[in-house]
C-alpha cells in the first residue's frame, strides 16, 4: 500500500489505488460504495456511515456498527452504526464491552470474521450474554479492521429478529471489504481529519519507545536520561509527547498501549 501517513491524499490518489486497480477483482456495488467514501473522506463518521450502510444492506441483516480502539484497551464502544428500518434494532451506541474479554480478543486475534451464532445458548458468550441481550443480538459477525498492520477497531453485523447461520459468502464478502476498503479507507479519514482519534494510529519514535522500555521496567527519568544519554527534559518531553500521539492519560496506559511495540 503506499504510504497515506505522509501528506493528506487527494481524492485522485485515492480513486486510483481503491478503485481503479479493483475494477477486475471486485463487484461493482462496491467499487460504487468506495467512490461515496472517498468522496466523503473529510468527514471521518460519513465515511463509516456509508460502509455500515452499504455491508447492512447487501447483507439484509438488522444493524451494522463499527467502533475503534486497539486490542490493549480495557473497553470497546461502539461509534457509528446502520439501523435497518424495517426491523428497528435496539441503538448500540451507548453499550460497553469489556474488550479484554476472550470473546472481543478473539476477533482481535483473528485475520478473518468470527461468527457468534445462536446468542442464548452459545457457551463462549456466557458470562457477557446478558450485554448482547440488551440489544437484542441473536447472531452475529465480527471483523477486526487493520490498517498499515495496525489494528484499529472492529466491525460488526447482526440479526435481531431471528437466528442467523452465516454462510460462506457473507463471511468472504465481510472479509473483502473489510480488509480491502473499510479499515484502510477509515483508518485514513481518521488519521487526516478526526485530532482526537488520529492520535491512536501513531507509533512512537525509535527513540520514545527506547525511553518506553526503560520506564516499563521501572527506571526513573533520571536513570532513563543516564542509560540513554540524555537530559532528564529530554525524556520528559519523548515520554509527554508519546502520551498525547496515543492519547495516553497517564505513564502507566502509555506502556500498556506500547505492549506490542516492546
Amino acid at each position: 500500500m503506499l504510504n497515506f501517513k505522509e501528506e493528506p491524499p487527494s481524492t485522485k490518489a485515492l480513486k486510483k489505488y481503491f478503485i481503479d486497480s479493483s475494477y477486475q477483482s471486485h463487484p461493482g456495488d462496491m467499487l460504487d460504495c468506495v467512490a461515496h467514501m472517498i468522496l466523503a473522506i473529510e468527514n471521518p463518521k460519513e465515511t463509516v456511515r456509508i460502509a455500515l450502510s452499504y455491508m447492512g444492506n447487501h447483507l439484509s441483516v438488522c444493524r451494522a456498527d463499527a467502533g475503534f480502539a486497539t486490542p490493549t484497551d480495557s473497553e470497546y464502544t461502539p461509534l457509528a452504526e446502520y439501523c435497518n428500518q424495517d426491523t428497528h434494532p435496539p441503538s448500540v451506541s451507548s453499550l460497553i464491552l469489556a474488550n479484554q474479554h476472550e470473546v472481543m480478543q478473539r476477533v482481535w486475534r483473528s485475520r478473518g470474521p468470527v461468527k457468534y451464532e445462536n446468542v442464548s445458548n452459545n457457551e463462549m458468550l456466557s458470562d457477557v450474554r446478558e450485554v448482547f441481550f440488551s440489544i437484542q443480538s441473536k447472531s452475529m459477525l465480527m471483523q477486526r479492521l487493520v490498517w498499515e498492520k495496525d489494528p484499529i477497531g472492529i466491525s460488526c453485523v447482526d440479526h435481531t429478529i431471528k437466528e442467523h447461520e452465516w454462510d460462506d459468502s457473507e463471511i468472504d464478502f465481510m472479509q473483502q471489504f473489510c480488509t480491502n476498503f473499510f479499515a484502510p479507507l477509515a483508518g485514513i479519514s481518521n488519521y487526516w481529519h478526526n485530532p482526537t482519534m488520529h492520535q491512536m494510529f501513531k507509533k512512537p519514535s525509535d527513540s520514545e519507545l527506547a525511553a518506553i522500555r526503560l520506564a516499563a521496567d521501572g527506571l526513573s527519568y533520571k536513570k532513563i536520561a543516564e542509560v540513554l544519554n540524555k537530559s532528564v527534559r529530554t525524556i520528559e518531553n519523548q515520554l509527554r509527547n508519546a502520551r498525547l500521539r496515543l492519547n495516553a492519560t497517564n505513564q502507566a496506559e502509555l506502556i500498556k498501549k506500547c505492549e506490542p511495540w516492546l
